[in-house]
This record gives structure tokens, sequence and C-alpha cells, in this order.
């Protein structure tokens, strides 16, 4: 992870798109999500809040049956959850900027929230979205040793 961050997403539905492709890259081999990516916008509405949080067993199903994405059900369940959290967010906060702006530099507490509030979404996984959500983070021990090797 580079200690510089990515640019912020424009929209809630980006910072949703975000979250998913973090979700979805975690333990699998990055540029494979990648190369399906434009498939999983299809599948997933675009990451149409409102569209994914509605999704059902049935279209469960569909998208367990499309070859073009990662068919994990435990990663699409979880997408589908995390859908309705951002809606909820939304609600409470205004927008996903401001809810990740409400904890200021605390980027532990900032972290240990989007664990707990989102599915399928551990420490490395909350830190990469965070990260590519445009989140200025202090590298941890594991990131220092990674880019101390990678100069």
């Amino acid at each position: 992870m580079s200690p510089r961050s990515m640019k912020p997403p424009k929209d809630d539905a980006e910072y949703f798109e975000r979250l998913t492709k973090s979700v979805f890259t975690a333990g699998l081999n990055w540029s494979m999500v990648e190369n399906k990516w434009p498939d999983f916008q299809k599948a997933f509405g675009q990451f149409s809040l409102p569209k994914v949080a509605k999704f059902n067993e049935k279209d469960i199903k569909t998208l367990m049956g499309n070859t073009g994405i990662v068919r994990n059900e435990k990663k699409i369940r979880a997408t589908i959850h995390n859908a309705g959290e951002f809606l909820k967010l939304q609600q409470e906060f205004g927008s996903v900027k401001k809810y990740i702006d409400s904890y200021g530099k605390d980027e532990e507490r900032l972290q240990i929230n989007v664990q707990d509030r989102f599915q399928h979404v551990g420490p490395s996984t909350a830190r990469t979205f965070l990260w590519s959500s445009g989140c200025q983070l202090t590298p941890n021990k594991e990131e220092k040793k990674w880019m101390a090797g990678h100069k």
C-alpha cells in the first residue's frame, strides 16, 4: 500500500463500488478481479445503492450463475447487506464522505467502525477500502515492511 491515497470517490455509489471491490479482492488475485470488474458493474446495477439493497434470493441465484463475476455467495450476500448499510449512512450522516469525515484524524476508530458496520470486512479490507477512498492512512507495521521491500 502506497503512503499516498487515491482520489476520493465522486459519490456514494462510487464509495460502495470501492468497498465492494475491496471485499471481492480480499484473498484473491487482484488482477483477476480487476479484469472481471466490468461484469461486476453490470451485475450489481452500476452499484446503485437502492437497487442492490433490494436484491433478493432470485437475484442471488442469478449472480451465482454469472460466470463473469467471482461467485462467492458470502461476498455477494455481504455486498447486498453493505448496500443497506450505505443507505443507513446516508440517512444518518447525509453522505458516506460526511461519515468518514466525522472521524477526523482518528483512523483507528474509523477502521474499527467500518469493520463492525460492514460484512466481510476485516482489518486489511477496511484499510484497503479507506485508502482507495482517498483517506490519508498512517502505514501500519506490515505496510511499512512491505513498502521498505518495494522501493
